[in-house]
């Protein structure tokens, strides 16, 4: 018997979630980002640590603190007078700051208005930083919030003329996005594009005299948002350059060294944000009409960490890719079957991998030489540390978590490859209660993630863990649809939801049935956004589930392509439309066949969600209680988003929780 205790809900409030390592040029040093829970005041803090690269010194330390969001740190190259910018936000105001290498007091370097800043980089330089800023519109500033409710005003009307004016986890887009710089000594702060635009990811060239960025300059970018293009403009304004890429969304700009190539991430199509790309990572010569070349096509994986998880952000991210210093090579991160791994790939698209298992790398960056790489890293047992990469081996730098692991069970997952067809296997995970009795029989919890196009994997996850320990076997899959493998993979459920991946989901339930550990007369399915579709989906398709838990889920395609922040594009991923042709949205929604549903529901939706609205769970609710169906509705406020089982409030993420494991007792225990 383990001395060790079972995982419960609060430890989530107990885990610190690193990210963004930043290794210093001269590679003494990793700087990375460090997320913490107060549960006293219902608030996530964000502070810098610091650790020395050699991985011999002391344990890492905290670099920044107080009641403050610290992220973006980015070091500058002046190995004499080493500084480091970051943003801070306090008080819902984000500014550049600066601090020592050795710490001491940060200062702030920008006094701009309220507004949303990111893309954080120094000039080659190092006299000024470049980054992205966007005004909130005066009337929506807090200030103005304040007077209004001081004098008992009533909030403004909103004014819309975009296609595209809201986006989940920001609100309502107000002003432009443009690309700005600083003077690191005086804090003067420059536009250096205008219009009406968003411009994004801006990066040096070498020789600092020019910025590249990404920016959608056609004349309709919210009906054609495929049409992002790579720019250069002059470091102190003007007109800018387009350089030719092929059509598709982009991210990631990299300027290579020699000033040759800017290396970027994305894919040639010109179909909407819906359809599932595999992303590459593209070059393009700086100073010439040669196209641009897709280095890891033949790969057929999607660049980035797909992996979905609930102690980070959905998705681990893509980052930008990292030029070696020879400028003949990147790096990049890689989904692959559930892991994502660090890859080095030519100029001659030759790929090799630097890390291997079942691990899950969703941040790094490199030295001055880059034969040193840091790497935010984890896996299924540990929420994720800080590693160093070097010379083909991986060690870990910080174990910030070791004293919360060294006193709970876990839970290790065993991954499954399960046969659905002669020829493919489907993805799985097995989770057992970490004191498994072999003799006894457990309910089972069936787990479809969201997205569709996105993957469960190697990394850790909190509300898995919990239910485990809860007594449950846990179960959860990457059906067709799925990132992390072939683009086609992917593809296939394209429009066509309910169909291909609905067979892979009853056929994971098919096979824990026959698990001895299983009781088959106590299971379960339960997911969020699209895994909320699919188990609205398969409580009207089926009884076999005892009890379901449908999450921010779709339920009227109808109503959603009109209602989401991107709104559906006619004939685009959905065939239909909203005004007269809206009978092939209708099929593929689970609210035209909830009639058969029979199967006890509980609804959890958020307010301010807008990437699936609120009206989605309304609409579903309504129809079952109509038909006398046993639902139960979970309401969250409004500042809860599509996010929150990830970053929604502390008190509602574990109020959500709770509810999770209300319901499954309810039904599923003996």
């Amino acid at each position: 018997m383990s001395d060790r205790r079972l995982v419960v809900a609060e430890d989530l409030f107990r885990l610190k979630f690193v990210s963004d390592p930043q290794m210093s040029p001269d590679h003494q040093y990793v700087v990375f980002a460090v997320k913490t829970i107060d549960a006293t005041k219902n608030k996530y803090w964000t502070h810098l640590w610091r650790v020395n690269a050699d991985g011999f010194s002391p344990e890492a330390r905290q670099f920044t603190g107080g009641e403050v969001s610290d992220g973006s740190p980015r070091w500058n190259y002046d190995d004499t007078d080493r500084r480091l910018a970051f943003l801070r936000t306090r008080d819902k105001r984000t500014q550049v700051w600066l601090i020592g290498a050795d710490g001491g007091e940060a200062l702030p370097l920008t006094r701009l208005e309220e507004g949303s800043l990111g893309c954080l980089s120094w000039s080659p330089d190092n006299s000024r930083l470049a980054f992205t800023f966007a005004r909130t519109p005066e009337e929506w500033t807090q200030a103005a919030r304040q007077e209004r409710e001081k004098s008992g005003a009533s909030n403004p009307p909103r004014v819309h003329a975009r296609l595209q004016y809201r986006l989940d986890g920001f609100g309502f887009l107000g002003e432009r996005r443009h690309v700005w710089t600083v003077e690191a000594d005086s804090g003067e702060a420059t536009s250096i594009t205008d219009g009406d635009y968003d411009d994004d990811g801006p990066v040096w060239a070498p020789d600092g005299k020019h910025l590249a960025f990404l920016s959608n300059r056609c004349d309709d970018p919210d009906d054609r948002p495929y049409e992002h293009d790579l720019w250069i403009v002059p470091a102190e304004g003007g007109e800018p350059r387009r350089i030719p890429t092929p059509p598709g969304y982009k991210a990631g700009l990299a300027w290579s060294p020699d000033g040759k190539f800017i290396a970027y991430l994305g894919a040639e199509t010109r179909e909407d944000p819906w359809t599932p790309k595999n992303d590459g990572v593209w070059v393009v010569p700086a100073n010439s009409d040669a196209p641009a070349r897709n280095l890891t096509a033949a790969l057929d994986r999607t660049v980035g960490n797909v992996a979905i998880s609930d102690t980070r952000e959905a998705f681990g991210g893509a980052g930008a890719p990292v030029w070696a210093a020879d400028s003949l090579s990147l790096y990049c991160t890689i989904s692959d079957r559930g892991a994502a791994h660090l890859y080095n790939v030519t100029l001659e698209a030759n790929l090799t991998a630097l890390t291997s298992g079942s691990t899950d790398v969703s941040s790094f960056s490199a030295d001055r030489s880059t034969t040193r790489l840091a790497l935010a890293l984890g896996h299924a047992l540990d929420p994720g540390e800080i590693h160093i990469w070097s010379h083909g081996e991986t060690h870990p730098l910080t174990h910030l978590n070791r004293a919360w692991l060294d006193t709970v069970q876990l839970s290790e997952p065993e991954e499954v490859w399960l046969p659905v067809s002669d020829d493919l296997n489907v993805q799985l995970w097995i989770m057992r209660p970490p004191d498994f009795e072999p003799a006894r029989q457990y309910p089972l919890l069936l787990s479809v993630h969201g997205g569709p196009h996105a993957q469960y994997g190697h990394c850790f996850f909190h509300q898995f863990q919990m239910h485990a320990a809860e007594g449950y076997v846990v179960c959860y899959l990457n059906p067709r649809g799925s990132m992390g493998r072939e683009e086609q993979f992917a593809a296939c459920i394209k429009g066509d939801w309910g169909n291909l991946d609905y067979a892979d989901v009853m056929a994971a339930a098919d096979y824990c049935a026959t698990l001895p550990e299983v009781d088959a007369a106590r299971m379960s399915i339960s997911g969020g956004s699209y895994g909320g579709y699919m188990t609205n989906w398969v409580v009207g398709h089926t009884d076999r589930f005892r009890c379901a838990i449908t999450d921010r889920s779709v339920v009227n395609m109808h109503s959603m392509a009109g209602t989401s922040d991107y709104p559906f594009r006619a004939d685009g991923y959905w065939k239909g439309n909203m005004w007269d042709n809206p009978q092939p949205l209708l099929d593929q929604s689970p609210l035209s066949h909830v009639k058969n549903c029979a199967t006890p529901l509980l609804i959890i939706h958020s307010d301010g969600d807008l990437r699936c609205p609120i009206g989605q769970a309304d609409e579903l609710y309504a129809t079952l209680k109509r038909l006398k169906r046993e639902v139960e509705y979970v309401r969250y406020p409004t500042e809860t988003s599509h996010g929150l089982s990830r970053t929604g409030p502390p008190d509602l993420r574990l109020d959500r929780l709770r509810r999770y494991s209300a319901w499954f007792a309810k039904y599923l225990k003996e």
